[in-house]
Formats: structure tokens, C-alpha cells, sequence
């Protein structure tokens, strides 16, 4: 359990430390914050210079992440890495067609469009789903854009 949790950690710490270097070597919107502290378990509204984000519907179960991201921005984003203390890095697949699609830098997710994580569209499943879970997970979402986004995730 602990060099899983290292590794977790690793694996953030690189990613944080990637965005950042490309934050600092061209004009990249410095990562978002969230407006309005949202305190609904499983929503969260994020809002930066280039970005704004509406999560919804959030819940964790049975390895996977279902989840609503509506991009109300004025430009692509891209959902690239999700991870939970518990579950590790999870696995990422885009939709069959071009909407949702995954590429290089991850989920595809238009202005004014929406991505809807779990049933037929893009996906987001842990390989090695925790065994418990309390009742609501830090979880941990890495974009684009908006950057480095922490969501509380009922789960069950």
C-alpha cells in the first residue's frame, strides 16, 4: 500500500510539475480555480483565464468514474490524467467517434460541448479499484487548460 501511495504521489507531482513548466515557458493560462467553493459532493465549477468547466454527476463505483464535464469556454480542452489515493491512475478512452475522442493530450472535450464519462461515451476506470472507499473520495483531475482540479466523489 505504501509504494502505491508513492507512486500515486509521483505520478501528481510529475504531472503538476509538467503543467507548470509548460505554464511558465509560453502564455498558458496559470491553473484555475474553483468559483464559489462548491460544497456539493460530486460538482464543481471551475473557472480561470481561459477556462470554465462545469463538473456534475460525479460518482465512483465499481472501478469506474462516472462523470458529466461541460466545457462552457471558448477554447478545446482536454482531460488528461484522474487518479484517487485509493484507486491510483485511472485508464482513459475516448469516444468511438470524433466527439470525446482521445488523443495525445487526453479526452477531448469542444467549446460548448460536453463529455459524458461512463455507459457508451468516453471512459474512466481504475485498473485496481480500492476495496473501500469512505463515503465521499478526493478525487484528483488533471486538464489542459483549467489544470490541476480536486473533486469530492460520492461513492457507491
Amino acid at each position: 500500500m505504501e509504494a502505491a501511495r508513492r507512486t500515486t504521489t509521483l505520478l501528481l507531482a510529475a504531472a503538476a510539475l509538467a503543467l507548470l513548466t509548460t505554464g511558465c515557458s509560453s502564455d498558458a493560462a496559470a491553473p484555475a480555480a474553483a468559483a464559489g467553493g462548491s460544497s456539493t459532493p460530486g460538482a464543481l465549477s471551475v473557472q480561470g483565464p481561459r477556462s470554465h468547466l462545469e463538473l456534475s454527476g460525479a460518482r465512483l463505483a465499481g472501478g469506474e468514474l462516472k462523470l458529466t464535464v461541460r466545457n462552457e469556454g471558448k477554447v478545446p480542452e482536454h482531460l488528461s490524467v484522474v487518479s484517487t489515493e485509493q484507486d491510483g491512475r485511472a485508464t482513459l478512452t475516448g469516444s468511438q467517434g470524433p466527439d470525446n475522442a482521445l488523443t495525445s493530450a487526453g479526452v477531448l472535450i469542444k467549446p460548448g460541448e460536453s463529455a459524458v464519462f461512463g455507459g457508451q461515451g468516453p471512459t474512466i476506470k481504475f485498473p485496481k479499484p480500492g476495496a473501500a472507499h469512505p463515503t465521499d473520495v478526493d478525487t484528483i483531475l488533471i486538464f489542459s487548460v483549467s489544470g490541476l482540479v480536486h473533486l469530492t466523489t460520492p461513492t457507491g
